[in-house]
């Protein structure tokens, strides 16, 4: 799928040490590749399409983590959320697969994907970035400055640790 002057080849969970995107590049995923996700056994059992951003880790990032910016004067360089929470506005995205400390990946940025989910999500919940029990992770509190999606499941599904999740909370 070509996107500004390039065109992406590499799987979209691909990481690299160097910058081989420009930092903010888009990727948008078609519906029929989403359907498809897996965890590399398990269906995810995503729908529509998705939207990825190419981003540089300040801190390491692993899979499923719900992302910030690092620091303002850097908003493409991200890090997982923390257990006391982060505004809405720092809110980035979703990572599916885990990014080294200062390498480069790309997050899900809007659509269906899995996230870090706190024990007591249920279908439906609106979700934000206060209160998770671990970095990463997003919790069912409703502190409105923190929203960013929306569960699709309950905890633990599609993935132990994890909820299906819209981003952003549209």
């Amino acid at each position: 799928m070509a996107y500004g002057n390039q065109v992406k080849t590499d799987s979209i969970t691909t990481t690299y040490t160097d910058e081989v995107y420009p930092l903010g590049s888009i990727y948008v995923e078609s519906a029929d590749e989403v359907v498809a996700a897996t965890d590399g056994t398990t269906s995810l059992g995503l729908q529509g399409d998705r939207t990825w951003m190419f981003v540089r880790a300040g801190v390491a990032v692993n899979a499923y983590d719900a992302c910030v910016i690092n620091a303002i004067a850097t908003p493409l360089v991200v890090r997982p959320t923390n257990a006391s929470g982060s505004a809405s506005y720092l809110f980035v995205g979703v990572a599916q697969n885990a990014i080294a400390l200062n390498s480069y990946g790309w997050i899900v940025i809007r659509g269906e994907c899995a996230v870090k989910g706190a024990a007591s999500i249920t279908a439906g919940q609106l979700l934000d970035t206060n209160g998770g029990a671990v970095a990463g992770q997003l919790d069912d509190d409703t502190t409105l400055v923190q929203l960013v999606g929306r569960a699709l499941t309950g905890t633990n599904t599609p993935i132990t640790g994890t909820v299906a999740a819209r981003i952003p909370l549209l």
